[in-house]
């Protein structure tokens, strides 16, 4: 073979293997469609960004919120309504651009079995398309939701039978092609309020979900002002806010043992702050506006014995603080005071909170190490902060429990010890 041929086979040889590399390298083999689980360290928000990130299929761990409601049926044995069971009812935020007709897809599964199945249709939000300027151009993501107000699943029809510890599977589902996409796995724990009637009769059982974990932690919102001369929407869509004290929204979790969403404060809540160790000074004596958003709560009746109420609430908190607001203000700015900032909500002479968080130069929270890892994810904005309670619990701690081994949002692991800091209070459940 001369040369000129023998350089010639090469050659073509090596084109060969060329193309065919390039060939799988463009067209990969295609296996069949599997939902995955997003890799959450590429969620969650960039201090001082000026813009959102553009998140895809990633769920709002700041929104979500499960309630286990009762569903019963009526015995003639019995001669009234007895037990069948809970239904879930979730309140859900995935990030994303979806189109019209999406939705959630949620699954309870306890042993690796599927006890309930709920599907329905989100609302989605698009901000290219809103015909408000400072909408489109915002630093939020796009997101679907639970429509405004409402919630997914709570059917009667579709219900599991008894208490314990249940997964719960997320799922979004594209409105165009019907593709689910796990979310999350998250975990709850379920525990039954039993009634018994006069005559030692069974009754209708209550329900609820305890939600212990998230007490040392809180969601820290910004809310700033807008051209219109409003504020920022709240972190869920709840409408709260016509009127409020500053810019600068938390939310935080408490227990109760009363038959009550509110919190019986002495006077008017009222909260006292420093910043690297100084005291603020706020205008109206740092008057806070404070009010449940949302709750999970049951009762226990016994023939002959009083009634026992439990209830897990968030909370919303709208701090004096001013942070891009609109108009002139003597109250302190979170912008230009940047450090460690630690704000007490007090009830009189009682503090029932402290709230800590630091700032950075560019004015911006600087994110947990839970937040900033990608173990949670919160709306932008949104942060997560530490929250110390008093030593064996305030006056309106109904009931406290240490859950070091929980996970924080229904059983997101903690890569922190913040859960090892909460004291006992009362009785952590219902129990005959």
């Amino acid at each position: 073979m001369n040369k000129s041929l023998y350089f010639s086979v090469i050659a073509i040889l090596i084109l060969s293997t060329f193309a065919t590399a390039q060939f799988k390298i463009k067209i990969p083999k295609i296996g069949k469609e599997k939902p995955q689980v997003p890799n959450v360290t590429e969620s969650g928000n960039a201090s001082g960004s000026s813009g959102g990130k553009n998140r895809q299929m990633v769920i709002d761990d700041g929104f979500t919120f499960f309630e286990a409601t009762p569903v019963k049926e009526r015995s003639e044995k019995y001669k009234g309504d007895i037990s069948k069971g809970w239904t879930l009812t979730a309140n859900l935020r995935v990030f994303g651009t979806f189109p019209n007709n999406s939705g959630f897809k949620i699954i309870v599964i306890q042993n690796g079995k599927a006890l309930a199945t709920y599907s329905c249709t989100g609302k989605t939000h698009r901000k290219s398309e809103s015909p408000v300027r400072e909408v489109k151009n915002s630093p939020d993501d796009d997101f679907m939701s639970t429509e405004t107000g409402g919630s997914c699943g709570r059917k009667e029809n579709i219900f599991v039978e008894k208490p314990g510890k249940y997964d719960v599977q997320i799922f979004a589902v594209n409105g165009d092609t019907d593709a689910a996409s796990l979310l999350r796995t998250y975990k709850i724990d379920v525990h039954e309020a039993k009634k018994i009637r006069p005559g030692n009769l069974p009754g209708a059982s209550d329900f609820y979900i305890q939600r212990y974990a998230e007490t040392p932690v809180a969601v820290l919102y910004l809310r700033p002002g807008l051209e219109s001369g409003r504020v920022k929407p709240d972190y869920h869509e709840k409408g709260m806010g016509t009127s409020l004290k500053g810019n600068v929204d938390i939310y935080f979790n408490m227990a109760a043992t009363e038959n009550s969403d509110s919190l019986s404060f002495d006077g008017v809540p009222y909260a006292r702050c420093f910043v690297n160790g100084q005291r603020v000074n706020f205008e109206n004596e740092g008057q806070v506006k404070i009010q449940s958003v949302r709750g999970d709560s049951a009762k226990m009746e016994r023939d002959g014995k009083p009634t026992e109420y439990i209830g897990f609430y968030n909370f919303w908190l709208n701090l004096p603080i001013v942070w891009k607001g609109n108009g002139q203000s003597g109250n302190p700015n979170m912008e230009k005071q940047t450090g460690e900032w630690k704000c007490d909500l007090r009830n009189g002479s009682e503090t029932i909170r402290t709230f800590k968080w630091n700032v950075g130069d560019d004015g911006f929270p600087i994110e947990h190490f839970e937040q900033k890892s990608g173990n949670v994810n919160l709306h932008w904005g949104a942060y997560l902060i530490d929250v110390d309670i008093p030593a064996g619990g305030s006056s309106l701690d109904g009931r406290l429990m240490p859950t070091p081994n929980a996970g924080l949002f229904y059983g997101i692991p903690w890569k922190t010890e913040r859960n090892a800091t909460v004291p006992a209070k009362g009785k952590p459940f219902l129990t005959p």
